[in-house]
């Protein structure tokens, strides 16, 4: 069951920062830019932040091994993960 949570949570919270930075590339803030799919690529440099809290949590996990991990670490490492993707969308903004 800890496993499920986690891997779920990477996925969910993955496809997410996928969405979110495809949504950001070419939608709201491309201004002038009709002919272009992704209007502004910069965004994408939110995935490569997510795609190192990721990393962590994974590793975090596969250390201290399954049978130790309690509850509480889970939900901790989890918000930990989704505090990434703001992360990401700040480091993103500052090559716009």
């Amino acid at each position: 069951m800890k496993s499920f949570l986690v891997i779920g949570n990477i996925v969910g919270s993955g496809l997410f920062a996928l969405w979110l930075a495809y949504h950001f590339a070419s939608g709201p803030l491309v201004v002038g830019r009709t002919d272009a799919i992704i209007g502004e690529p910069d965004f994408f440099l939110l995935l490569p932040v997510w795609g190192a809290g990721a990393f962590l949590v994974w590793r975090y996990f596969l250390k201290k091994g399954w049978g130790s991990v309690t509850y509480m670490d889970i939900v901790l490492t989890n918000v930990t993960l989704w505090l990434t993707i703001p992360g990401g969308f700040y480091v993103s903004t500052m090559f716009i």
